[in-house]
């Protein structure tokens, strides 16, 4: 092997090796990642100043972040994986809506959206938006 082509192959493998690292390190956080997220995709609620923050605080907190799951996040966020690709994503954006007040206002999309804590369902169930008790009927019809 010439000494230019052994050069050529070392420099190839040392950007191969750099690349992916600098990325990692150049790529937002997965905080940051999650409040674009759920920003984009909840775009036409009016969503209280602050609250996505305050919630994916909460999300992190409770999420096992070792090396592993980082470079999930970071591969999804360079890949543009959205909601509908990834389970993950989309448990993000729908643990957002059952943690905040959209259900119980009926998911009524002019009032702003304000985060309540955590969603858990043994400790604080939300009512089911499909519910009579939120929906009554207009009519009560009689089967004739």
């Amino acid at each position: 092997m010439k000494r230019r082509k052994f050069l050529l192959l070392m420099g190839i493998g040392a950007a191969s090796l750099a690349i992916p690292a600098g990325s990692y390190f150049l790529l937002p956080s997965i905080r940051q990642h999650c409040i674009l997220l759920i920003k984009r995709e909840l775009a036409y609620l009016k969503i209280a100043e602050g609250v996505v923050e305050q919630y994916v605080d909460d999300y992190l907190k409770t999420m096992d972040r070792n090396l592993v799951t980082k470079l999930k996040w970071k591969l999804m966020y360079f890949l543009r994986t959205g909601p509908e690709q990834s389970t993950v994503l989309f448990e993000l954006v729908k643990y957002f809506l059952l943690s905040s007040d959209f259900f119980i206002h009926k998911m009524d999309e002019s009032k702003t959206v304000n985060y309540l804590g955590l969603y858990n369902p043994y400790k604080s169930p939300v009512p089911n938006p499909f519910s009579f008790a939120l929906y009554p009927p207009d009519e009560i019809r009689d089967p004739v």
